[in-house]
Order: structure tokens, then sequence, then C-alpha cells
């Protein structure tokens, strides 16, 4: 692992365990916004598949209708499982033509336990990510998948991350660096609901 230089995150110096990864498809919403409320067009038909897409620190991927200078803002990209996809379109019987893209994630990656990157910084390509939170699924994934598309992504939806660093990111086979150590296993597992005290 490399560090990266002074004035960058320090953490990612600390990033010792590698974990080869696939990028199966990096989406943009150049115009369109879901918000999972009203009668927004679920299609899908308004996203852009880039093969590459050029990230840039603070802000998102260059071309989507969200990116824009916001250092704090908790979800500059999304990062979608494979591995769930495949359960939640097993479990709901969805068509074989309907695709993750689907879900509205910026990112959808196989070999990585989205949930074990909450509060984590990590790297992809050499471009660094902080992870912050659970990206729920919204009312929106019920129209747009079915009934119980909500409940089959419960506590899955997806990884909300800030950008660190400007870079370019490619779809195909990678790596994954970070500072805590996961199991690949659990991509697709669904954390049991809280008990009611």
């Amino acid at each position: 692992m490399v560090c990266l230089s002074d004035g960058e995150a320090k953490s990612s110096c600390m990033m010792t365990h590698r974990y080869p990864i696939e990028i199966h498809g990096i989406y943009i919403a150049p115009r369109h916004r879901v918000f999972g409320r009203g009668e927004e067009d679920l299609s899908g038909e308004d996203l852009e598949s880039k093969v590459t897409a050029k990230l840039i620190a603070n802000a998102g991927i260059e071309g989507d209708r969200f990116c824009r200078p916001r250092p704090e803002y908790n979800g500059h990209v999304t990062f979608f499982s494979k591995e769930v996809w495949d359960d939640v379109s097993e479990t709901l019987d969805l068509p074989d033509a309907m695709g993750s893209e689907i879900v509205r994630r910026n990112i959808v990656i196989s070999g990585v336990d989205l949930k074990a990157l909450y509060g984590v910084s990590f790297m992809i390509q050499n471009i660094q990510f902080m992870g912050t939170v659970h990206c729920a699924p919204c009312l929106a994934m019920n129209r747009a998948l079915g009934a119980r598309a909500r409940e089959a992504m419960r506590s899955r939806g997806g990884l909300r991350a800030q950008v660190k660093t400007s870079g370019i990111l490619k779809t195909g086979s990678s790596d994954l660096w970070t500072e805590v150590a996961f199991d690949p296993e659990n991509a697709a597992s669904q954390a049991p609901l809280p008990r009611i005290p």
C-alpha cells in the first residue's frame, strides 16, 4: 500500500487489508432526481452507464446531478453490492432483463461487505473514500421492484461514501484497500432486526 502525499489523508498509510473486487457498473443521473416521493420515473432510463468515470474530491462523480463541492456531505457517491442484488432478484423473482442500476446507486461492486465500511476509510484504484452510513432503500424501491423490495433490502441497501481524493474509476477487476478486516462472504447477509426491550 502506497501512502498518499503530505497534505492528504494520512489514514491511507494504515490500509493494510487488500481485497480483490469487481466493479460491475458505474452510473450517473445527469438530470433526474428520485427521493421516493410522488410518481417519479423509476425506469432507470435517465441513468448513464460509464466504463470510466472521473471522481472529484469532496464532490462526487463528474456529470452526476448531485456532483458539487460539499466537503462534509455524507453521500458524494453510493455503493451497492452485486451479491445483494443477486439475492434480491431471486427473492422477488425479478426478470432477467432488469439490471442492478434500477436501485439508483452509483457503483455496483462485488467482493466486499459494504456494512463493514461504515465510518471507515478505504481506497479503490488510488481513489480514497470514507464510508459514512447505510444507503437505506426508500419507498421508491417498492414501486420500482415490487411490494417487498424495501424489506428485501433492509439493512443492506448500500453504502454512502465521501470522495476524499480525485481520480479515474474504471469497471472491471480491482482491489479494495482498507484498515479493517471483513469477510467478503458476508456481502449479501442481512443484519437481524433490533430487539424491542
